[in-house]
Formats: C-alpha cells, sequence, structure tokens
C-alpha cells in the first residue's frame, strides 16, 4: 500500500508539446493540478449564492463573480520543458491582449489535456 509521503512526493503532472502557429513555434503545456480545475471552475460558472428569506420561506440561488478564464488556463498551463510556468498571475491582464482565438485554442487544450472536457462547456471546435 502506498504511503503518504509516496502519493505526495508522486510527480503526476504531464507534459506536453503543442503547436502554435500564429507564434511561429511550439510550446508546453501541462495538466492542470486538482486545485487550478476547483479555481478553473469556479472561475468559469461563479461563486453559487444562496439568499434565504425568512418571512418569505423563499429561496434565491445566483451565480455571481463569472470571469474570463482563458488567459488564467493559460497562465496555470503553458510551461517549460520541465513544467515550470512561464506566466505568473500578474500576466493574466497581457494574455488577455493576445489574439483570442489563439489564447482560446491553447485553453482548450490545457482543458482537454487535463482531463476536464467531460466536466466542462466546451467550445464547438473542440466537438469537430
Amino acid at each position: 500500500m502506498l504511503s503518504r509521503e509516496q502519493i505526495l512526493n508522486k510527480i503526476d503532472i504531464e507534459i506536453k508539446e503543442i503547436p502554435v502557429p500564429e507564434w511561429d513555434g511550439n510550446i508546453f503545456i501541462r495538466q492542470l493540478s486538482r486545485g487550478e480545475q476547483d479555481t478553473y471552475l469556479k472561475r468559469q460558472y461563479g461563486d453559487t449564492r444562496l439568499k434565504q428569506d425568512s418571512k418569505a420561506k423563499n429561496q434565491e440561488i445566483s451565480a455571481v463573480n463569472i470571469y474570463g478564464h482563458d488567459a488564467y488556463l493559460c497562465v496555470c498551463g503553458i510551461c517549460n520543458e520541465d513544467g515550470t510556468p512561464l506566466f505568473k498571475q500578474t500576466d493574466i491582464d497581457d494574455l488577455k491582449k493576445k489574439n483570442g482565438a489563439v489564447i482560446g485554442r491553447i485553453a482548450i487544450e490545457i482543458v482537454k489535456f487535463s482531463g476536464m472536457a467531460g466536466d466542462v462547456q466546451i467550445e464547438d471546435e473542440v466537438k469537430n
């Protein structure tokens, strides 16, 4: 049976190289960690808030704080060949200024590579 230390010390995040012709080369992407996946889903679908009115006996559920996530995925998933991220969270706004189709395609590749394609709604180009 595996020990706690064996599990925690096992490197289980894979890396692969993908072409980005618009940038005249290839980049490496890595799978997202569970924490990054959770943050991504929260960014995509927002925080769910439950508001209950005790007098009226009704409940209201709303999603708040939904905001862009493709640049976030690129910050988390684009790396060098040994898995070290190329970008920091502070680079999200700069990546938002890049070609949206390119950033979106890379983000989709990161989602698929992370095994999340069935967990999230992905644009039509993934289905083709």
